[in-house]
């Protein structure tokens, strides 16, 4: 019983590390997070790989039910607005929303389960990934916060050729939209981590 266990979990992390080996796009990033995070929850380590589970269910669950994990992320913002309106200060609010995004993150929780990527795969990885969260905005009724998003601008792609793409939430009174920290991916040489700052 053992044996077939360990061989099942162990063709989860081979599925995927074979999707993203074979090609990274759109379709094998989200295969391999569905993979990889079903790992750490039939293993109950889930806690040890927080982005890979933020990630996942945020392609996954765009407009659903929303799992515990979500519903903690939207209550960091609704906290971070709070902070602002308090008076703090926007960077460390800003930070609250940043810090569970950190590409960097993500990249250590593969690296963790044996996947590991070199800097051009790590570009394509995040470009894939961030293509598939533009097109997945994600909804519920918060306190202040009801849909949030990523976005890209080519003028700002333009400006600094480290931009992805930055945030922005609608706010639920007066619908109003408003402009989150932005997302900067930037290759600093072979076998180094990229860097996401929140500008």
């Amino acid at each position: 019983m053992t044996i077939e266990m360990k061989s099942y979990w162990d063709n989860l992390l081979k599925k995927a590390k074979d999707a993203l080996a074979k090609n990274i796009n759109e379709v094998s990033v989200l295969y391999s997070l569905v993979q990889l995070n079903k790992f750490a929850e039939d293993r109950g380590r889930e806690s040890e790989f927080p982005t890979i589970r933020l990630y996942r269910d945020w392609l996954v669950h765009t407009d659903l039910d929303r799992p515990r994990h979500l519903i903690e992320f939207f209550e960091k913002l609704d906290e971070a607005i709070d902070d602002i309106r308090k008076g703090g200060g926007i960077e460390v609010a800003e930070q609250k929303i940043v810090i569970p995004l950190k590409f960097v993150k993500l990249f250590d929780e593969l690296s963790v389960l044996g996947i590991s990527l070199d800097t051009d795969q790590k570009a394509l990885f995040i470009k894939s990934l961030v293509d598939g969260l533009i097109d997945a905005p994600l909804r519920w009724k918060g306190k202040h916060v009801k849909e949030f998003r990523f976005t890209y601008d080519n003028l700002r792609k333009k400006e600094r050729e480290s931009y992805f793409c930055h945030i922005q939430g609608q706010l639920i009174q007066g619908d109003k939209w408003f402009d989150g920290p932005e997302l900067h991916y930037e290759g600093e040489g072979e076998g180094e981590y990229p860097s996401q700052k929140a500008l």
